[in-house]
This record gives structure tokens, C-alpha cells and sequence, in this order.
């Protein structure tokens, strides 16, 4: 190889080397950055406070007291305004409020009740207020107990005993009163739906099955769409309902002479008495037309709805709020008025009357039209979805606690 082209190869050589070197030192350089791109830091802790409101306090009083600007608890006040009712957070209930380091607000949150909560948070364009449902989970839990003396005290050690009574009463009472029929030694079987949020139990939802032995007789009540048929395909249901609402207790039974409470003298109660909290849903005890909604002297706010031809006319009255109007149509179920005290009452009931070709008789005890039968087109079906129910029902002893089933 001749000096000219020796030089000139070394010549390349040193510069290849050279930038390799350059390359190499730039891909070094840049390995550290290129991972720590990959790795985002911590974000900063936020301050997450828990507490429950206190008697007498307000949102704004139970937020500013935490350090948040007026400013903000103003703004929160304003958000929550439109999905719920700022006097209505009560004493006792729980709520979680973030804040970032600085002590600014990110989030509120609270237990409005066992099924549902409230929602602030900080969204790009100010704050955002919704209502939220729990997820609940849905179980087939077993009700057994022996009545002596009531059905409220036999399901008292049950979760939401008092509601149970009521959904029982609800599928039993076209054919028994649970407040005249008790006797000792009856027994109430039941399949229901019980629903759950964390493995917490909520409340009760439909009652599958049912079987009450009162006085040696079954009574059975088994869910099939949304209708109940008694173990023969006959529907449960009633053309006209003997309790219009979900009441307590009855505070006062239909009767031709009783010392009336206020005015201490002795006259007819013409109706049954059904005491619950202010406010509670009346609804039509069966399809008719509304021909009177008003005032009515001792009565109180009052609503009488005719049905049928006219053979049947019920009264509804004390009540403290009227839904409906003279001439309205209502179906059975319908909610026409809340319960009250207008008028001459010592305490928020019902009084509900019934009459049946201008007599008043009693609601409990009225006989009108005879249970019709299952579509014979659905019979199979029902009878498939009633035999695993009933076996389950017979097989509860009266003596076993609530047990929840996936």
C-alpha cells in the first residue's frame, strides 16, 4: 500500500472512531433520562378526614369547621343544592372530606342512608354534586319463627323485623289479620330477598315464598311475576285493600260505640285507625274516580273515591296532604294523599272507612270479590317455579336464625 493511501485510511479510521465515541457517550448520557421518564413520581399525600355530623350542626358549620375557605364551602353549599336537601343532613351520619397538602378542598362525601350517598368533587370547571346508589348485592335469605303474642315480636331478633312485618302483611292480608288471628303457636315460614352492600345488610326486597300456619291452617303465597298465587294457581290479591298504606300498629279498630279520645263522649268509629309517621304514601285501596278532595270538618283533609258502580265508596281522612282532584281516575295502589293529624286527631293515622251499598262496615273484615286463577297459559310455569320454593319453606323449623344463600 502506497503513504498516500495509508494516511488515508488511518485518517478514516480516527474520525469512525472518533464518532463511535460520540454515539456511545450519547447513548449513555441519555439511558438515565429515557428511565426516568418511565418512573412517575409519588403523588403528595392528601389529608382524608372522617367524621359524623353533630346535633344542631349545618354543612356549612360541620365544613368551615374543618378550615375550608367560606369561599369554598359557599361554593360546595350551592353545588349540593339541586340534588339534595341541605336540612336534611342529619345527627349521626357519617361523611369523608379530602384535602390536597395545601388544605384545599378535593372531595366530600356522605352517608345519606343505608342505600345511597352524596358526592362533591372538584371537577376542571368548578364542583360537581350527584347522588349515588350503593351496589347491592342480591341473596334469598330464610325467615322461621313461632308467634305467641304478636308478629312483631317474633321477628323482632330479625334485621328490619318491623319492615318484614310489613311486606308479610302486605302478601297475607286478603286473607289474614295479623292483629285479630294471631294465636299462640302459629308459625310464619318465608323466602325473601335480601340485599347487601359489602357483605352489610341493607334491607329487604321481595318476598319470594311465604307460608303462615295460623290456628292449624296454611296460608301460602308464592311470587310469580309481579303478582302472588297461593299453592292452588289462585291470585292472593284483593279487588279492594283493608290497609291503604304501611302503617305501625292500628290505634284504633272499627267499632259502634267507643269513647271517642278528644271529645271524652261515647259514638261510633265507623273505620279502622292506622297510625304512621307524618307524610306516609295513602294510596287507592281499588280502581275508581275521585268525588270528593277537601276540607271536612272533624275529618281534616279528606278524600272519598267511589268504585265499581258504586257498590263500594272508601274515605280517607286526617290527611296532611291531597294528591288528587274531584273527577280523577286512580287505579288501586295509586298514592292519593299523605297521612296526617288535620282535623280532630290526638297523634298523625289514618282514618279509613268503607261502605258497601251506603253502610259503613269494617275494612278488615270485607268479602268482596272471590281470588281469581292463575292464566291457565302460565299454570306449568308457576307450578315449575312454586316446587322448589315450597320445599324449602317446609323444610325451615320455625327455630332457625336469618341465613343468607348466594
Amino acid at each position: 500500500m502506497d503513504t498516500r493511501r495509508l494516511r488515508g485510511f488511518v485518517a478514516w479510521t480516527i474520525v469512525l472512531a472518533g464518532l463511535g465515541a460520540v454515539l456511545v457517550r450519547g447513548y449513555e448520557a441519555d439511558v438515565p433520562k429515557r428511565a426516568h421518564r418511565g418512573l412517575q413520581p409519588p403523588p403528595p399525600p392528601v389529608d382524608i378526614v372522617r367524621g359524623a355530623f353533630e346535633r344542631n350542626a349545618t354543612l356549612s358549620t360541620t365544613l368551615a369547621a374543618f378550615g375550608l375557605r367560606h369561599s369554598v364551602v359557599y361554593e360546595i353549599s350551592e353545588a349540593v343544592r339541586p340534588v339534595f336537601d341541605v336540612r336534611r343532613f342529619r345527627p349521626g351520619q357519617e361523611f369523608t372530606l379530602v384535602r390536597d397538602p395545601a388544605g384545599d378542598f378535593i372531595e366530600f362525601e356522605y352517608a345519606i342512608d343505608e342505600e345511597s350517598t352524596l358526592k362533591v368533587e372538584r371537577v376542571e370547571d368548578g364542583l360537581r354534586a350527584r347522588r349515588e346508589q350503593l351496589p347491592l348485592d342480591v341473596h334469598v335469605d330464610t325467615v322461621a319463627a313461632e308467634v305467641n303474642s304478636s308478629l312483631w315480636n317474633a321477628l323482632a331478633g330479625y334485621a328490619r323485623g318491623d319492615r318484614l312485618v310489613v311486606e308479610l302483611d302486605g302478601v297475607f292480608r286478603s286473607r289474614v289479620d295479623f292483629y285479630r288471628d294471631i294465636r299462640a303457636g302459629d308459625r310464619i315460614r318465608v323466602l325473601i330477598e335480601g340485599l347487601y352492600h359489602q357483605g352489610r345488610f341493607v334491607k329487604y326486597g321481595r318476598v319470594l315464598a311465604a307460608e303462615f300456619v295460623n290456628q292449624g291452617r296454611s296460608f301460602q303465597a308464592y311470587r310469580f311475576g309481579d303478582e302472588y298465587y297461593d299453592e292452588n294457581g289462585m291470585s292472593t290479591r284483593r279487588s279492594l285493600l283493608p290497609a291503604p298504606l304501611e302503617f305501625s300498629r292500628i290505634s284504633s279498630g272499627f267499632s259502634n260505640a267507643r269513647l271517642h279520645p278528644i271529645l271524652n263522649t261515647v259514638r261510633a268509629h265507623r273505620g279502622v285507625d292506622y297510625a304512621a309517621p307524618a307524610g306516609t304514601p295513602v294510596m287507592a285501596a281499588a280502581d275508581g274516580t275521585v268525588t270528593f278532595a277537601g276540607a271536612n270538618g272533624n275529618y281534616g283533609r279528606f278524600v272519598r273515591i267511589r268504585h265499581g258502580s258504586g257498590e263500594f265508596v272508601t274515605e280517607y281522612a286526617h290527611l296532611s296532604r291531597i294528591l288528587v282532584g274531584v273527577g280523577q281516575r286512580v287505579r288501586q295502589e295509586d298514592v292519593i294523599g299523605r297521612v296526617g293529624m288535620t282535623g280532630l286527631a290526638t297523634g298523625p293515622h289514618l282514618h279509613y272507612q268503607l261502605m258497601q251499598d251506603g253502610r259503613y262496615i269494617d275494612p278488615r273484615r270485607a268479602r268482596v270479590d272471590p281470588p281469581q286463577p292463575i292464566d291457565e297459559a302460565l299454570r306449568a310455569d308457576f307450578m315449575r317455579t312454586m316446587a322448589p320454593h315450597q320445599v324449602r319453606l317446609a323444610a325451615l323449623d320455625g327455630r332457625s336464625a336469618l341465613a343468607a344463600e348466594e
